[in-house]
C-alpha cells in the first residue's frame, strides 16, 4: 500500500514538472503563441537567427523579426506507409508591436508547408512562402 501510494507520488511530481509555465507577458514585448494542433508539432526554433530558449513561444521587441520555427507533421497513404516529415519554416514580419498577441498556424500536404501568422482577432497578416518538408531537418 505505501509502495502504491509513493508510486503515484512520485507519478504526479514527474508529470507536473513536464512543463513549466509559460513567462509573464512583457506589456514592451510582442508576444508570438507557438502551438502545434491535433497531427502537427510546431515548435519555435530561433529569432533572428538566435536560438531560442523555449518553443512555445516568441518574447520580442516591437519591429522587424525573422521567426524561424520547426513544422513535424505525419504523412499518411504513401506506398511505404506512414511518414514522419519536418520542414524549416521561416517568417519575417516587419511590424511587431508592443503588447500585441500574435499567433502561428500551420498547414502541410504532402511534402510541403505552408504558416500563417494571425493577429489577436485570429486575422491572418503574414503567409510564409510555400516551403519543402522531408526527414532531414
Amino acid at each position: 500500500m505505501l509502495n502504491s501510494v509513493l508510486c503515484a507520488l512520485l507519478l504526479i511530481i514527474v508529470v507536473s514538472g513536464c512543463e513549466a509555465a509559460l513567462p509573464e507577458h512583457d506589456p514592451t514585448m510582442a508576444w508570438v503563441e507557438v502551438q502545434g494542433r491535433a497531427g502537427y508539432s510546431l515548435s519555435a526554433r530561433r529569432l533572428d537567427g538566435v536560438k531560442v530558449d523555449d518553443a512555445r513561444y516568441f518574447q520580442l521587441e516591437p519591429g522587424r523579426h525573422r521567426l524561424e520555427l520547426r513544422l513535424g507533421y505525419e504523412r499518411r497513404g504513401s506506398s511505404s506507409g506512414s511518414l514522419w516529415r519536418h520542414c524549416r519554416v521561416e517568417l519575417t514580419y516587419p511590424d511587431f508591436a508592443a503588447g500585441k498577441r500574435y499567433s502561428i498556424f500551420a498547414v502541410a500536404t504532402g511534402f510541403t508547408a505552408r504558416v500563417w501568422l494571425r493577429d489577436a482577432e485570429g486575422k491572418r497578416i503574414l503567409e510564409s512562402h510555400s516551403v519543402h518538408c522531408g526527414s532531414q531537418y
